[in-house]
């Protein structure tokens, strides 16, 4: 079955001022075990860029059941669910050692030719068909909601340290705009998330930063100085 998992020591810089995981933490250890495995597949980067396609990220989301702790060891799994027409699913769940459920998440991705930019169909690239179809969430993940911007925002300008190895910026970043201009309270926890990724994000590229609260749930986009969102945020926030 194509399933894998790896322990992982969670850190300092894991957690905020008032001790909670980032959300872009739990992010990074969803990218990392998923890049081991498809490298363990004979998926990973330097073989599809073999074939001049690379994987991008189009959705992801967590819950958070549990408490994740400063310096606690956790164990992260990951599967993929059987492939779509275009689309890739990928789930994950990250626990103790003991079994105890901290997240859940799951993960969307297309294929895309390197350079043409083109989303290309999901045929023959996992080897083989031994899935494990466990999921979280709904089959199809809902889009994340639109809304009116109203007032100017936040400008974010994305810098070369948060460009990953396929030139544009790493998706886990995307977590720490939104926190960055929530700025929440000691009272205020984030439940569940969902990004949705629209356009690729480039270094210097600037956007202007909408949110919108609605009792426990917070909207937010990235808007472009051509007007094009580029991408879309979805919390649930918890007054503890």
């Amino acid at each position: 079955m194509m399933m894998f998992e790896k322990e992982y020591e969670l850190r300092a810089a894991d957690f905020d001022r008032y001790d909670r995981i980032h959300p872009a933490s739990i992010l990074s250890l969803f990218q990392d075990v998923a890049g081991i495995h498809a490298n363990d597949l004979g998926i990973g980067f330097d073989a599809l860029m073999e074939k001049k396609t690379i994987w991008v990220l189009t959705k992801v989301r967590y819950r958070l059941v549990g408490t994740p702790r400063r310096y606690e060891t956790v164990r992260v799994r990951t599967w993929p669910l059987p492939p779509g027409r275009v689309n890739f699913r990928r789930e994950y769940c990250i626990e103790t050692p003991q079994g105890e459920v901290l997240v859940q998440g799951t993960s969307e991705w297309v294929v895309v030719h390197s350079e043409k930019r083109r989303v290309l169909p999901a045929t023959n690239v996992y080897p083989g068909d031994d899935y494990c179809t466990d999921s979280f969430f709904e089959p199809r993940l809902a889009k994340v909601p639109q809304f009116t911007a109203e007032g100017e925002g936040v400008r974010v300008t994305p810098g070369f340290t948060q460009l990953d190895i396929n030139g544009h910026i790493n998706n886990t970043r995307y977590a720490d705009y939104v926190m960055d201009a929530l700025a929440p309270s000691t009272a205020t926890a984030v439940r569940e998330l969902q990004i949705d990724y629209h356009r690729e994000l480039l270094a210097g590229q600037s956007v202007q930063l909408h949110l919108l609260r609605e009792g426990g749930e917070l909207l937010a986009k990235g808007v472009s100085a051509e007007g094009e969102c580029m991408f879309s945020c979805r919390m649930t926030l918890e007054e503890e």
